[in-house]
């Protein structure tokens, strides 16, 4: 897969695997990184078809179908940067300043 990611990434996914084991079950955090996988395919494979991210037009985001979250990106000499995995009602500006 041919992406970059933000250091803290790892954390934001972590974090989120932490809750759904918390507060739903195991088999509900395995399908939320089954899903988190198959949506970072895509944005490695065509990152040019996920929409602008309305506070800041250098990045894009890709919703994770089935979750209430968003992951956001920008390019980054040709790759895919993830730079934050977050619950779509976590402030908008959230990760825009990671790099």
């Amino acid at each position: 897969m041919n992406l970059e990611f933000h250091p803290a990434v790892q954390r934001d996914v972590n974090e989120i695997m932490a809750y759904y084991m918390r507060e739903a079950s195991a088999a509900l955090a395995d399908r939320f990184y089954t899903d988190l996988l198959i949506q970072l395919a895509r944005i490695a494979e065509h990152p040019e078809q996920f929409s602008p991210y309305p506070p800041s037009p250098r990045h894009q985001r890709a919703f994770l179908p089935g979750f209430p979250h968003v992951i956001l990106f920008r390019m980054n000499q040709g790759l895919p940067r993830i730079l934050v995995i977050k619950h779509q009602k976590q402030h908008p500006r959230r990760g825009l300043t990671r790099r």
